[in-house]
């Protein structure tokens, strides 16, 4: 591991044995398994960093989305989950049609990180000259990851009784939504600072 992510990396790897200690107490199965997944999921960039050496800011940049994403189900103002609360009201459809939430937010963050650590894995594949293949290959790559995370909220449904928390159709589509959102930014930004 290269020095520099020595901090983000006992940061992260501290922040989640102290919420997984908690949320084994709680029985909060959804949150235990998303612990465990972004703990494995943070170590396979640390490996994958071997090889294709991260910008040091995206690991930090997914150490805070870590954080951010625990809290959102952890935090509770009121009696109103951090993941619900609505942060600017720009679309009110009823129901679940609701935007701008938390949720969103974190959502759009989240495939912002995944596409700059995309754009950089890709990056070492791509010949010089080829930057609109390159941005658009890391798009649909990240919103493949999108698609996989959605997947895995639904296993939560089915298997950690999670329904509630996870939300329904219209739920899933925003998230997708914000996801390629998320992919689109990453991208240009990555590209950017590159």
């Amino acid at each position: 591991m290269r020095k520099e992510l020595r901090l983000p990396t006992i940061f992260v790897y501290l922040f989640l044995i102290g919420l997984l200690i908690y949320f084994i107490f709680l029985k909060n199965y959804e949150f235990i398994s998303y612990a465990i997944v972004v703990g494995i999921l943070y170590y396979v960039i640390l490996c994958a960093d071997d090889y294709y050496n991260f910008p040091a800011y995206s690991i930090w940049l997914f150490g805070i989305w870590i954080v951010s994403h625990m809290f959102g189900g952890l935090i509770y103002l009121k009696e109103t989950r951090l993941y619900d609360i609505v942060l600017i009201p720009i679309i009110n459809g009823g129901g679940e049609l609701i935007i701008l939430k938390y949720d969103q937010l974190i959502h759009t963050y989240c495939y912002m990180v995944f596409a700059i650590l995309v754009y950089f894995a890709m990056k070492k594949h791509f010949k010089e000259g080829q930057i609109k293949a390159l941005i658009l290959f890391t798009i649909l790559a990240t919103i493949g990851i999108g698609l996989l995370n959605e997947i895995i909220e639904f296993g939560m449904v089915i298997f950690a009784d999670a329904a509630e928390a996870v939300g329904g159709y219209y739920n899933t589509a925003l998230d997708l939504v914000f996801n390629l959102l998320g992919a689109i930014i990453g991208s240009i930004l990555a590209w950017k600072l590159d």
